[in-house]
């Protein structure tokens, strides 16, 4: 077996704590070396955050999130004015807002890419959606959305994403019934 020659300082708690674990393992080397494997190991185990945590690991710190039981949204969705809550979306910029928030720049500064993972992403962490994929399909991004919370729900969301393209400049055109949303988002303006 190779080896190497290593020659270092380390404070007296340090020192301390590498005599204990080299009278426990019988040397210093073999101390050390047991130390270095448990770092690699344990830098295995953690999983690196998956997109969706790391949003929502953003999100939580907005502090404008509120959870509600689906079946009680549902109701409240089909019993408002899917009017005056368009129109509140639009003046808050709801969405824009959350993506803004996740990649720390402004929609301006955001690749048409990145706003429609973004929106894929936060859409995904609300949990109001069954399903939602993205296609890249060459000149445009195509999204499809299944879900179970009605027309109105449908409506409002195809206004909301709409909206949110459209005040960037993005062509949009989208298709929604009663449990599905298709979306087109043009690449060229």
């Amino acid at each position: 077996m190779k080896t190497h020659r290593i020659s270092t300082t380390i404070s007296q708690r340090h020192w301390e704590l590498l005599k204990k674990h080299a009278e426990k393992h019988e040397t210093q080397q073999k101390a050390l070396e047991l130390a270095l494997e448990n770092l690699d190991n344990i830098s295995r185990q953690i999983p690196e955050l998956t997109l969706e945590e790391k949003y929502w690991m953003r999100l939580r710190r907005a502090k404008s999130l509120v959870i509600i039981e689906k079946n009680a949204f549902k109701l409240l969705i089909e019993t408002a004015d899917i009017q005056l809550l368009s129109e509140l979306f639009i003046r808050d910029k709801t969405i824009e807002y959350t993506i803004e928030l996740y990649f720390q720049k402004s929609m301006e500064e955001c690749s048409l890419k990145e706003i429609v993972n973004g929106l894929v992403v936060n859409l995904n962490i609300t949990n109001w959606l069954d399903t939602i994929d993205d296609k890249d399909c060459g000149s445009h991004y195509k999204l499809i959305i299944t879900h179970d919370l009605g027309f109105t729900f449908a409506k409002l969301l195809t206004i909301l994403i709409g909206n949110m393209f459209k005040n960037n400049g993005i062509k949009v055109e989208s298709i929604y019934s009663t449990k599905t949303i298709f979306t087109k988002i043009f690449k060229n303006q």
